[in-house]
């Protein structure tokens, strides 16, 4: 075989390797409907949690660090991370940091939220918790994008255990991720693997929330 012919071969090889998986994806990719994974939805049982995506958060009324009440209403529409830990912890730092990642992250995002728990409302008085929230907050674009929220010891336990099923809270602290009508969406350790599982999540729950809405939006300009 001359060396023009097997030139030729070889350029006529290589164009069907390539438009192959490019006619594949004309035919198959174009026409389907891209589906995006979305989270599981957790309810307390005493076996642990399940599926349930008819359970969502207790209403609740809690002191935040400006000594003001902030009530779950003023989460509504919002995606946030709950977390449950005390000032005088020994992981505190820990957290911190973890937080800190996500708080930076999604700095620029209003309906993104860090909520804190207190465990030992008694040694966590709304000065510190002020304290502790503006030098991690500094660096956001918007305001009270953090809260850390205290109050009734026994109340704030119960809240916690009842409504997040963390029910060890002598242990290093358990983030809930909550979306935006009050649903439990993913439930985490405080280690770097959990951290960035969270930063995954949040990211991509918010990418369902914005295909759901745009899904709405798109079936009432139809109608």
């Amino acid at each position: 075989m001359s060396t023009s012919k097997r030139w030729k071969k070889y350029i006529g090889l290589t164009g069907i390797l390539f438009l192959f998986p490019l006619t594949w994806l004309l035919v198959f990719g174009l026409g389907a409907k891209h589906k995006f994974n979305t989270l599981k939805y957790f309810e307390p049982t005493s076996e642990g949690p399940k599926d349930y995506s008819d359970y969502s958060i207790p209403s609740f009324v809690f002191q935040d660090e400006n000594g003001n009440a902030f009530s779950s209403d003023s989460l509504n529409g919002k995606v946030w991370l709950a977390c449950f830990f005390s000032l005088k912890d020994e992981h505190a730092k820990d957290i911190t940091e973890r937080l800190l990642s996500i708080n930076f992250k999604y700095r620029n995002e209003p309906d993104i939220m860090i909520v804190c728990f207190s465990t030992d409302c008694s040694h966590d008085t709304p000065t510190m918790l002020k304290a502790y929230v503006d030098q991690n907050e500094r660096y956001n674009e918007f305001n009270g994008k953090w809260k850390f929220l205290t109050g009734d010891q026994v109340s704030m336990q119960s809240f916690i255990r009842n409504g997040f099923f963390a029910e060890d809270l002598s242990q290093e602290a358990r983030f809930r991720l909550v979306d935006n009508v009050g649903h439990v969406r993913g439930m985490y350790g405080n280690t770097e693997f959990h951290l960035k599982a969270a930063l995954e999540d949040i990211s991509l729950l918010k990418k369902e929330i914005d295909l759901k809405a745009y899904n709405e939006r798109k079936a009432k300009e139809n109608s």
